[in-house]
C-alpha cells in the first residue's frame, strides 16, 4: 500500500489589527468567504479557527477577487469591534507572498469593553454636527497617529497606546482634537465628567483622567 501525500496551499493568512494597541484582536471572528462562504482552516487541537499568531488562514483558494466577511450575519453595524469602511476586507489572489500577514485594522466600538487596567476615554461629542467626527485624544506635545470616529450619537471610545505620564497631581493630562469629514478642525468649548464626582468640568480641549480608567465625559462642540 502507497501512502497519499495531500499538500494544502496557503492563500491568505488575515489578521484583525486593533487600531489602538496595534495587536492582533483576542477575540475570534467568524470569518468567511463571501459567495462560498468557506472557513479559515482550524488551529492545532481544532477547537478556534484563530491560529496561536492571530492569523486566519485559507487554503487551496482559487485566483481572483475574494471578499471576507468578518463580522455576525446581521451584525454589521453592531458587537465589540467596527471598520470605519463599509465594504468587506477585498484581496485579489494569488498574493505575491501568501505567507505575509494581511491585516485590517478595526476600531472598538462606543459599547466595547475596555482592557483591564486600560486608561482612555469613553467619550461623547455635543453641540452640532457631532456625528461622523474624527476624534484624537493624545499627550500634549506628543504628536500620535491614533484616531477614531464618532457614532450617530457622537459617542466614542478611544485608548491612547504606550506609556501616558502623570502630572503632579498624579493623573494624565490629555487633549482631544475633532476634525470635520473635511479635515476642517473643530473647537471644542469644554467638557464634563459623567458622573460628575469622576473629574472636574473644564474649559476648551485639554482635561485629565485617573490613571487606569476609562471615564466617560462629554465634550461640547462649537
Amino acid at each position: 500500500m502507497t501512502a497519499e501525500l495531500l499538500v494544502h496551499r496557503l492563500s491568505l493568512a488575515l489578521r484583525l489589527i486593533d487600531h489602538f494597541s496595534g495587536e492582533p484582536v483576542a477575540d475570534e471572528f467568524p470569518l468567511r468567504l463571501a459567495g462560498s462562504l468557506q472557513r479559515p482552516v482550524l488551529s492545532p487541537g481544532g477547537r478556534t479557527r484563530r491560529q496561536h499568531d492571530g492569523a486566519y488562514r485559507f487554503i487551496n483558494l482559487p485566483a481572483g477577487r475574494v471578499s471576507v466577511l468578518w463580522r455576525e450575519p446581521l451584525a454589521r453595524r453592531h458587537g465589540a469591534w467596527q471598520r470605519w469602511l463599509d465594504d468587506d476586507p477585498q484581496f485579489t489572489l494569488p498574493l505575491a507572498d501568501p505567507g505575509r500577514y494581511a491585516d485590517v485594522e478595526l476600531w472598538p466600538t462606543p459599547q466595547a469593553s475596555a482592557p483591564a487596567g486600560a486608561t482612555g476615554v469613553r467619550g461623547k461629542l455635543s453641540g452640532p454636527g457631532a456625528a461622523g467626527q474624527t476624534v484624537r485624544i493624545t499627550v500634549p506635545g506628543q504628536p500620535s497617529d491614533r484616531r477614531t470616529r464618532s457614532d450617530d450619537n457622537g459617542d466614542f471610545l478611544f485608548l491612547p497606546p504606550g506609556r501616558l505620564l502623570r502630572d503632579s497631581a498624579g493623573r494624565v493630562p490629555l487633549r482631544i482634537e475633532v476634525y470635520a469629514a473635511d479635515s476642517t478642525p473643530r473647537a471644542v468649548a469644554d467638557g464634563r465628567f459623567v458622573p460628575d464626582s469622576a473629574g472636574a468640568a473644564f474649559a476648551g480641549p485639554d482635561f485629565t483622567v485617573t490613571p487606569r480608567s476609562v471615564p466617560r465625559i462629554v465634550f461640547r462642540l462649537v
